[in-house]
């Protein structure tokens, strides 16, 4: 169940918050843990994402572009003031 890699970690939670979870946990009928280990690997997750440049970016796929723009052009365009 555990990958051997795993270390233990100790964290302390506001009482609240711990029976929140383990009311989502019982719902779920999952340890506490696994929900914690859970939201700790989707917020790396989240923050990675966060850190790639938006040139690493996939365009969206909404059609072709009605210029063809240079960085330089962009950046003009995004600091104009309206």
């Amino acid at each position: 169940m555990y990958d051997k890699c795993m270390k233990p970690v100790s964290i302390y939670l506001p009482e609240m918050s711990y029976l929140e979870m383990k009311s989502l946990a019982d719902q779920q009928g999952r340890p506490v843990a696994e929900l914690i280990r859970q939201a700790m690997m989707e917020f790396l997750e989240r923050r990675r994402r966060n850190d790639r440049s938006v040139l690493e970016l996939t365009p969206h796929q909404s059609g072709k572009p009605l210029k063809d723009w240079t960085r330089s052009e962009i950046l003009d365009e995004m600091l104009e003031s309206s």
